[in-house]
């Protein structure tokens, strides 16, 4: 599965939270880090890094696989290898018939998740802590000994194929991949995660295991446990379940993963017909990336323009105006660049009016027109969910995988409300100035347009808008 775009925060749900497996106030480490209290962090002679995090006071376990390499490592000719490899992880392994996977996985109490991403691929599963040896062992033979069996491998392509199809009749995702292809033209993060049908016929069974030998070699895995577990055991069931694995080969290195640096984004401006009832609009500008020292605080400009149900975009657009019902902000990252996107459906009659509507709202925050109270309430949601998630093992494993691939280290909790609570609003009004004035967004229309079109000269922001505009616009 990929990991799905945000809900949008409405009156009949919360407002989106970050996901548990790339939190959004992971920043660039910076400071000096403290140590979690608990944690522990080996890397075994196999290569396998594995990370445990005991917490005493509660009765679960999770565990939260990750391979180093996702879908932006892939060569163009095999793009969407990655998440097929996904998917026949679950298809039997050298112990396991796919049946017993799927009754073992329903008899510890859940199921495993998995998710492919442009920077990598999770694993997860949570359970009691008295089945966590199952458990590991499930999850470890899952990611070690899979089959790759031919049967399979051409059902399993049949349901990636109907996956393609259910993307192209969602046209919210369709517009996200569409707008992603066209802000990064002829490179992989511009590519769809689940690759394209004439890709994935290309592949082969072969092609797969190859692959998964380079990309789920102890080397490039992180096991990260935590809740109620006892390290030891932990690291005797890892370095036991790869004793036998063979190094990787060069020659299938320079074969099957590449690195595309990220040189930047055209300026475009598209509109896509489309037989829907709304208009699916997308609008986007270069970010900072996961490891820029701006991160937190492009995250906190995202909530604060379009991440709740106080957020700008939501009162002006949604609430004086009436002209949505889904609106939201994100500040998308990878290691190497970042795009802030506006996302809104609305009817086509009101997309040009809710075009005016964002571009003065941001032109506003731009022009330094922030708060005290809207940058607080902003931190705030971030550092509530900072602290809710660190009551679960689920997200407590989750993240301590997560920043041990994307940045070589777990941080403390301490240490990232202190990255959020840092941010000032004179910051935030220079990352808004830098980012937005003056500036002209891509954009993407999708859906029935008729002569509702997505204008060029229509995504410039401007300069100096004056507080009142956004409400006679309105």
């Amino acid at each position: 599965m990929k990991k799905s775009i945000p809900p949008t925060p409405t009156p009949e749900t919360t407002p989106h939270q970050p996901q548990p497996y790339v939190p959004a106030h992971l920043t660039h480490p910076r400071r000096h880090r403290t140590r979690r209290r608990g944690w522990q962090r080996t890397r075994l002679p196999n290569g396998l890094t594995v990370i445990v995090e005991p917490m005493a006071h509660v009765r679960s376990v999770a565990v939260s696989a990750w391979s180093r390499m996702g879908a932006r490592h892939e060569p163009a000719a095999y793009n969407g290898i990655s998440h097929f490899v996904e998917h026949m992880l679950f298809k039997g392994t050298r112990r396991r018939t796919t049946h017993q996977i799927a009754v073992e996985s329903d008899r510890l109490g859940g199921q495993v998740e998995a998710a492919t991403m442009m920077e990598g691929v999770n694993y997860h599963i949570q359970t009691l802590d008295l089945y966590l040896p199952q458990a590991l062992d499930l999850l470890l033979d899952l990611l070690g000994a899979p089959r790759f069996d031919e049967t399979e491998f051409a059902r399993e392509r049949s349901v990636i194929l109907e996956e393609i199809k259910m993307i192209a009749d969602n046209p919210e995702e369709l517009a996200f991949e569409h707008f992603l292809a066209n802000f990064f033209p002829q490179h992989a993060l511009g590519r769809p995660i689940e690759g394209t049908p004439r890709t994935l016929r290309r592949l082969s069974p072969d092609d797969l295991r190859r692959f998964h030998h380079l990309a789920y070699h102890p080397q490039n895995l992180v096991i990260s446990v935590a809740g109620h577990v006892e390290a030891a055991l932990v690291l005797e069931q890892c370095q036991s379940a790869f004793a036998g694995t063979t190094p990787s080969d060069p020659a299938q290195s320079e074969r099957y993963q590449v690195f595309e640096p990220y040189v930047g984004a055209p300026t475009f401006c598209l509109n896509e017909h489309r037989d829907t009832e709304q208009v699916h609009l997308l609008l986007g500008l270069p970010a900072p990336s996961l490891l820029s020292p701006d991160r937190t605080a492009s995250t906190l400009l995202a909530t604060l323009l379009g991440g709740g149900l106080s957020s700008r975009l939501f009162l002006r657009v949604r609430e004086e105006a009436g002209l949505a019902y889904n609106i939201y902000a994100d500040a998308m990252a990878y290691r190497d660049a970042g795009v802030f996107l506006i996302y809104a459906a609305v009817a086509p009659r009101n997309l040009k009016r809710t075009v005016r509507a964002i571009l003065t709202e941001v032109a506003a925050v731009a022009s330094g027109d922030l708060t005290e109270d809207e940058v607080d309430l902003a931190k705030a949601q971030h550092l509530t969910s900072l602290h809710l998630g660190h009551d679960t093992s689920s997200v407590r494993a989750n993240q301590d995988g997560y920043q041990e691939i994307t940045f070589g280290q777990v941080f403390s909790n301490e240490d990232l409300e202190q990255e959020i609570n840092s941010v000032t609003r004179s910051q935030l009004q220079l990352l808004a100035r830098e980012l937005f004035a003056g500036k002209v967004f891509s954009g993407l229309a999708l859906g029935d347009l008729g002569r509702y079109q997505l204008a060029p000269a229509s995504l410039h922001v401007p300069r100096h808008v004056p507080r009142s505009t956004v409400h006679v616009i309105s």
